[in-house]
């Protein structure tokens, strides 16, 4: 799918979408939907476009069948910033396919420190995957989430504390490749564990690759009465073996938001910094989430 090992241990994948915790009003459930999702720097940089073409760390938070491509030993450290939510996400990460079976280990931790919404989410996750024939590749995570919001609220929202599957599959041809996940799919019916089915495709093209990625969230807007939509445009590329340079763009249908993305990475053969930055354009939301992370190569 890739051309070249260092091309593979730039590759992110992600796209599992956290939605926002369960609030008053539609306006702030369309405040908090894009912003609470855990995704890497470099998955951010992209519009989180990386359902069918990444791998390794980035992989474990959305489709884990990409932990089992590359034949890589990645682990990874980051955080997040939304700005209007005054959210932060801090998260680890560690991934190794080098052997037959492929597994991973993952953690996130979020603080909501916007009025109204003050929470803290804790995600542990553990991933196995496996590849077949070089062309398919077959994931699985095992998630435990849990949620505790202040009790400054009033009312005080209903917390979670339970476990969740998701699962995946990765088809991948020449230089083209296409993926789909299921997340939350034992259905928590929490909107901190949206169940969702997320699908995208795209292609490499020398050192530059390019996804167009589709989400669909049946619980997130339960209050709104209204199916979740993402469509996404992400795209990157390798210059001078060392640098990496990602943009993206993406639709959501609640709350009708537009929104672009950059990110920045260095790559060297044992370690990779990324930067990433996603602003609203227009629509009833307008914040900005960035993000910076550290990704060791162990092999």
């Amino acid at each position: 799918m890739m051309a070249g090992r260092v091309w593979w241990r730039i590759v992110p994948v992600v796209a599992v979408l956290l939605g926002p915790p369960s609030i008053a009003t539609a306006q702030a459930a369309s405040l908090t939907r894009s912003f609470g999702e855990p995704t890497t720097p470099s998955s951010l940089g992209m519009q989180d476009a990386i359902v069918g073409g990444g791998m390794a760390t980035s992989a474990m938070f959305v489709n884990p069948a990409g932990v089992a491509l590359g034949q890589v030993f990645h682990a990874e450290g980051w955080w997040s910033y939304a700005v209007g939510l005054s959210r932060h996400v801090a998260g680890a990460a560690a991934t190794d396919s080098t052997t037959p079976v492929a597994g991973g280990l993952g953690f996130t931790y979020t603080y909501t420190g916007v009025e109204g919404e003050k929470n803290n989410n804790y995600e542990a996750r553990t991933a196995i995957a496996m590849q077949f024939a070089d062309m398919i590749a077959l994931g699985v995570n095992l998630k435990y989430i849990r949620a505790d919001y202040s009790e400054e609220l009033d009312p005080v929202p209903a917390g979670l504390n339970d476990f969740s599957l998701d699962a995946g599959a990765i088809f991948t041809y020449d230089r083209f490749f296409v993926g789909v996940v299921g997340t939350n799919l034992t259905n928590l019916d929490h909107p901190l564990a949206p169940l969702a089915i997320s699908a995208g495709g795209g292609l490499t093209l020398g050192p530059a690759r390019l996804e167009f990625d589709a989400t669909f969230d049946w619980s997130s807007y339960d209050e709104v009465a209204a199916m979740g939509q993402k469509y996404s445009l992400g795209g990157e590329v390798l210059l001078a073996d060392a640098w990496v340079l990602r943009a993206g763009y993406r639709y959501e249908n609640v709350p009708d938001v537009h929104g672009i993305s950059a990110g920045v990475g260095y790559v060297s053969s044992s370690l990779a910094i990324d930067f990433g930055l996603q602003q609203d354009l227009s629509g009833s939301r307008d914040d900005t989430r960035l993000g910076l992370s550290f990704r060791y190569f162990v092999q």
